[in-house]
């Protein structure tokens, strides 16, 4: 009897400890993810795409109820379908928007709703019906939620700025770069640096044209 216990106290403790693994290991693939997007090689990014693409399905497998794991999943394919072209980009971008739309309906708050602003930047980039499934509309009231949930978020602020720079508008897309690159540093997300990186980039060029004018 004692030994039944001790085996199905040993099973539910192996199974409680599978979920927290699967949502440990899941978020290392960003930095692989960060460095890819660093690459020069088209071909070459896209083959690591791939891979970390299908590294990440296999963490969802593992644990179906960690959000960050479909964070991840969506991160990934939505730059694969950056890198992609034609059917491929399509299946890339379709992926992203489950994962990501699944990863926001488990937990919104995870990563300060990173899964929501990435998931608006999903729909404002990807072509509008009857092409793909593409709604700028959806894209604003994805962003304006995740700024409820994540207000002093680098990555929320930096997709809020690439929306209004979609829609000409220079100046709130400027406030929000500043808010991004004074947010406080995110030691555990591998991809803060990037974000900066990149809203540096996008503030240096909207000011230069904004002198120019």
């Amino acid at each position: 009897m004692n030994k039944w216990i001790t085996g199905l106290f040993m099973c539910l403790v192996w199974q409680l400890a599978i979920p927290a693994q699967a949502q440990q290991l899941a978020t290392p693939l960003l930095t692989q993810l960060a460095d890819s997007m660093d690459g020069i090689d088209g071909e070459q990014t896209q083959r690591v795409l791939i891979r970390l693409q299908q590294e990440a399905e296999r963490y969802t497998h593992q644990c179906g109820d960690c959000a960050v794991n479909w964070l991840v999943l969506g991160r990934i394919s939505h730059e694969l379908a950056r890198q992609s072209g034609g059917l491929a980009q399509l299946r890339a971008a379709r992926s992203a928007r489950d994962a990501l739309t699944r990863a926001a309906h488990l937990d919104a708050y995870v990563a300060d709703g990173e899964a929501l602003s990435e998931l608006a930047l999903l729909y404002l980039e990807t072509p509008p019906w009857p092409l793909s499934f593409g709604d700028a509309h959806k894209a604003k009231k994805l962003i304006e939620e995740a700024l409820k949930v994540g207000p002093d978020s680098a990555a929320n602020h930096l997709a809020a700025a690439r929306y209004h720079l979609e829609k000409g508008q220079a100046q709130t897309a400027k406030k929000h770069l500043e808010l991004a690159i004074n947010a406080s540093p995110d030691n555990d997300d591998p991809l803060y640096s990037l974000n900066l990186r990149q809203a540096s980039t996008m503030l240096a060029k909207i000011n230069s044209r904004l002198l120019e004018q």
